[in-house]
């Protein structure tokens, strides 16, 4: 898998290594709040979830990068893409920062490069994202990255014992030239 870079961040191959930074994370209540995994119970829980994108086994063709800033190789998140079947030339992006890292463009940063990436290298058509109705900061990412609004699913995002709504961002290859 391909090592990312953009002007102010790292993106590397998720590694065994990055497991109890991704773990931390994820096990704060802020991360979690719109993502339907839930806090992780144990940091075995977080591994057995992440081992098959580490050993390069991902379900249906996952990646996954995890962010680090340039400046001092500090954490950052995670961010990856699960691709659909090779004919539809279509994956759909997720990613989750650590709070310290809120409100300083690098989600938009990272999102971007692998849009690009997946569009440039990859050969994609269609690359697609959910959020939560609530999630206010990702709706405005995605649509500052030129993803179109396509819909809204109704009662299908499992978080804290509720379904919630999601919307369904996409943007093409063709919408980007």
């Amino acid at each position: 898998m391909t090592r990312l870079e953009t002007e102010r961040l790292y993106l590397s191959p998720l590694a065994e290594e990055d497991v109890a930074e991704i773990h931390a994370m994820n096990s704060m209540e802020e991360v979690a709040r719109y993502n339907t995994i839930g806090i992780p119970s144990s940091m075995e829980v977080t591994r057995t979830m992440l081992e098959p994108v580490i050993q390069g086994k991902g379900q249906g063709n996952s990646l996954a990068w995890v962010v680090r800033l340039k400046s001092d190789r500090s954490f950052v998140g995670e961010i990856g893409m699960n691709l659909k079947p090779e004919r539809y030339r279509s994956g759909e992006v997720f990613y989750s920062l650590h709070p310290t890292h809120w409100g300083h463009g690098y989600a938009f940063e990272a999102v971007k490069s692998v849009v690009d990436h997946g569009f440039s290298t990859m050969n994609l058509h269609r690359i697609e994202a959910g959020v939560a109705v609530d999630n206010l900061r990702s709706i405005k990412l995605l649509e500052k990255l030129g993803m179109t609004l396509e819909g809204r699913h109704r009662k299908i995002l499992p978080i804290r014992g509720e379904f919630s709504d999601n919307f369904h961002y996409a943007v093409l290859d063709i919408d980007r030239q």
